[in-house]
């Protein structure tokens, strides 16, 4: 919710609480919210990704990468206004802004950069009424990627917010270079947890698949900051019947695993909330 002052002027909420133990996500299209609001998200769920905030610059052959000078810009506060946030929120639900995507991404190769990024993503902070944390997906695609700077980012973001505030990221679970990135932010103390993407790629959805490249990051993190990036409802992702045979694999093999999320919100309130469901009950 928005609190005022005794001048009456509305203020973000700040992060109200610590994070959650266990972790069952989702990702909501702000683009896309087929009829969908925000605060439609079952209680099941526990953290809420807001997709997405972009590059501020003019896009390259439809492209938003690497545009600009290292701010970005959410586009959909009328679909997703911040009383609806707020809602969520009051209720217990994190939400967490994520920045980049497909034809989204943006490699923070120098200080100013970072300082651009940071004071836009307070700007965003400030007009949504307040967010528990950034989900950082601006490595897509291979595009570069700045340990460094991203460490540095993060560090002003929790001197804003409070250490609670979370720094997420959900990478390709198959990118070394993605991989040693979140090495270097969970080794200087900044990353809360890591989900990689186990969609849109059918080889994800083989037997054993999501547990062996999990282990590989559960060496690198630690399994209380890995998270699995599942799907509900989604053609090209792993069925209900995947995800609850990698999880309860991944589960016996590492007992602190964090969580789970989903793409996308909006797909698992079409399927009725089936995935959520189950999934929070093997949670």
């Amino acid at each position: 919710m928005l609190t005022s002052t005794s001048q009456g002027v509305a203020q973000p909420t700040p992060v109200s609480s610590s994070l959650p133990a266990k972790i069952l996500g989702c990702y909501y299209t702000a683009f896309a919210t087929g009829g969908y609001r925000i605060s439609d998200i079952p209680s099941e769920f526990n953290v809420i990704y807001l997709f997405h905030a972009k590059p501020n610059g003019d896009t390259v052959n439809g492209s938003w990468n690497n545009v600009g000078d290292g701010s970005f810009k959410f586009e959909h506060y009328s679909e997703v206004p911040a009383a609806d946030i707020q809602a969520c929120r009051s209720r217990g639900q994190k939400v967490i802004l994520t920045v980049g995507g497909a034809q989204a991404g943006f490699n923070f190769n120098t200080r100013q950069k970072s300082q651009n990024f940071v004071a836009s993503f307070q700007d965003m902070y400030n007009r949504l009424g307040g967010l528990d944390g950034c989900d950082f997906n601006n490595f897509e695609a291979n595009i570069g990627s700045s340990p460094a700077e991203m460490v540095w980012i993060s560090q002003q973001l929790k001197a804003l917010y409070g250490p609670d505030f979370a720094i997420t990221a959900p990478p390709q679970p198959n990118s070394a270079e993605d991989r040693a990135m979140l090495k270097a932010m969970a080794d200087a103390g900044v990353l809360n947890w890591a989900g990689p993407q186990y969609y849109d790629w059918s080889g994800f959805n083989a037997p054993g698949f999501i547990t062996n490249r999990t282990n590989d990051w559960v060496g690198d993190l630690g399994a209380d900051k890995v998270i699995l990036g599942l799907a509900a409802n989604y053609g090209n992702g792993p069925s209900l019947q995947d995800c609850i045979r990698e999880w309860d694999a991944v589960r016996i093999a590492h007992p602190n695993i964090r969580g789970m999320f989903c793409w996308s919100a909006q797909l698992n309130l079409q399927g009725g909330n089936v995935w959520g469901s189950t999934m929070k009950g093997m949670l």
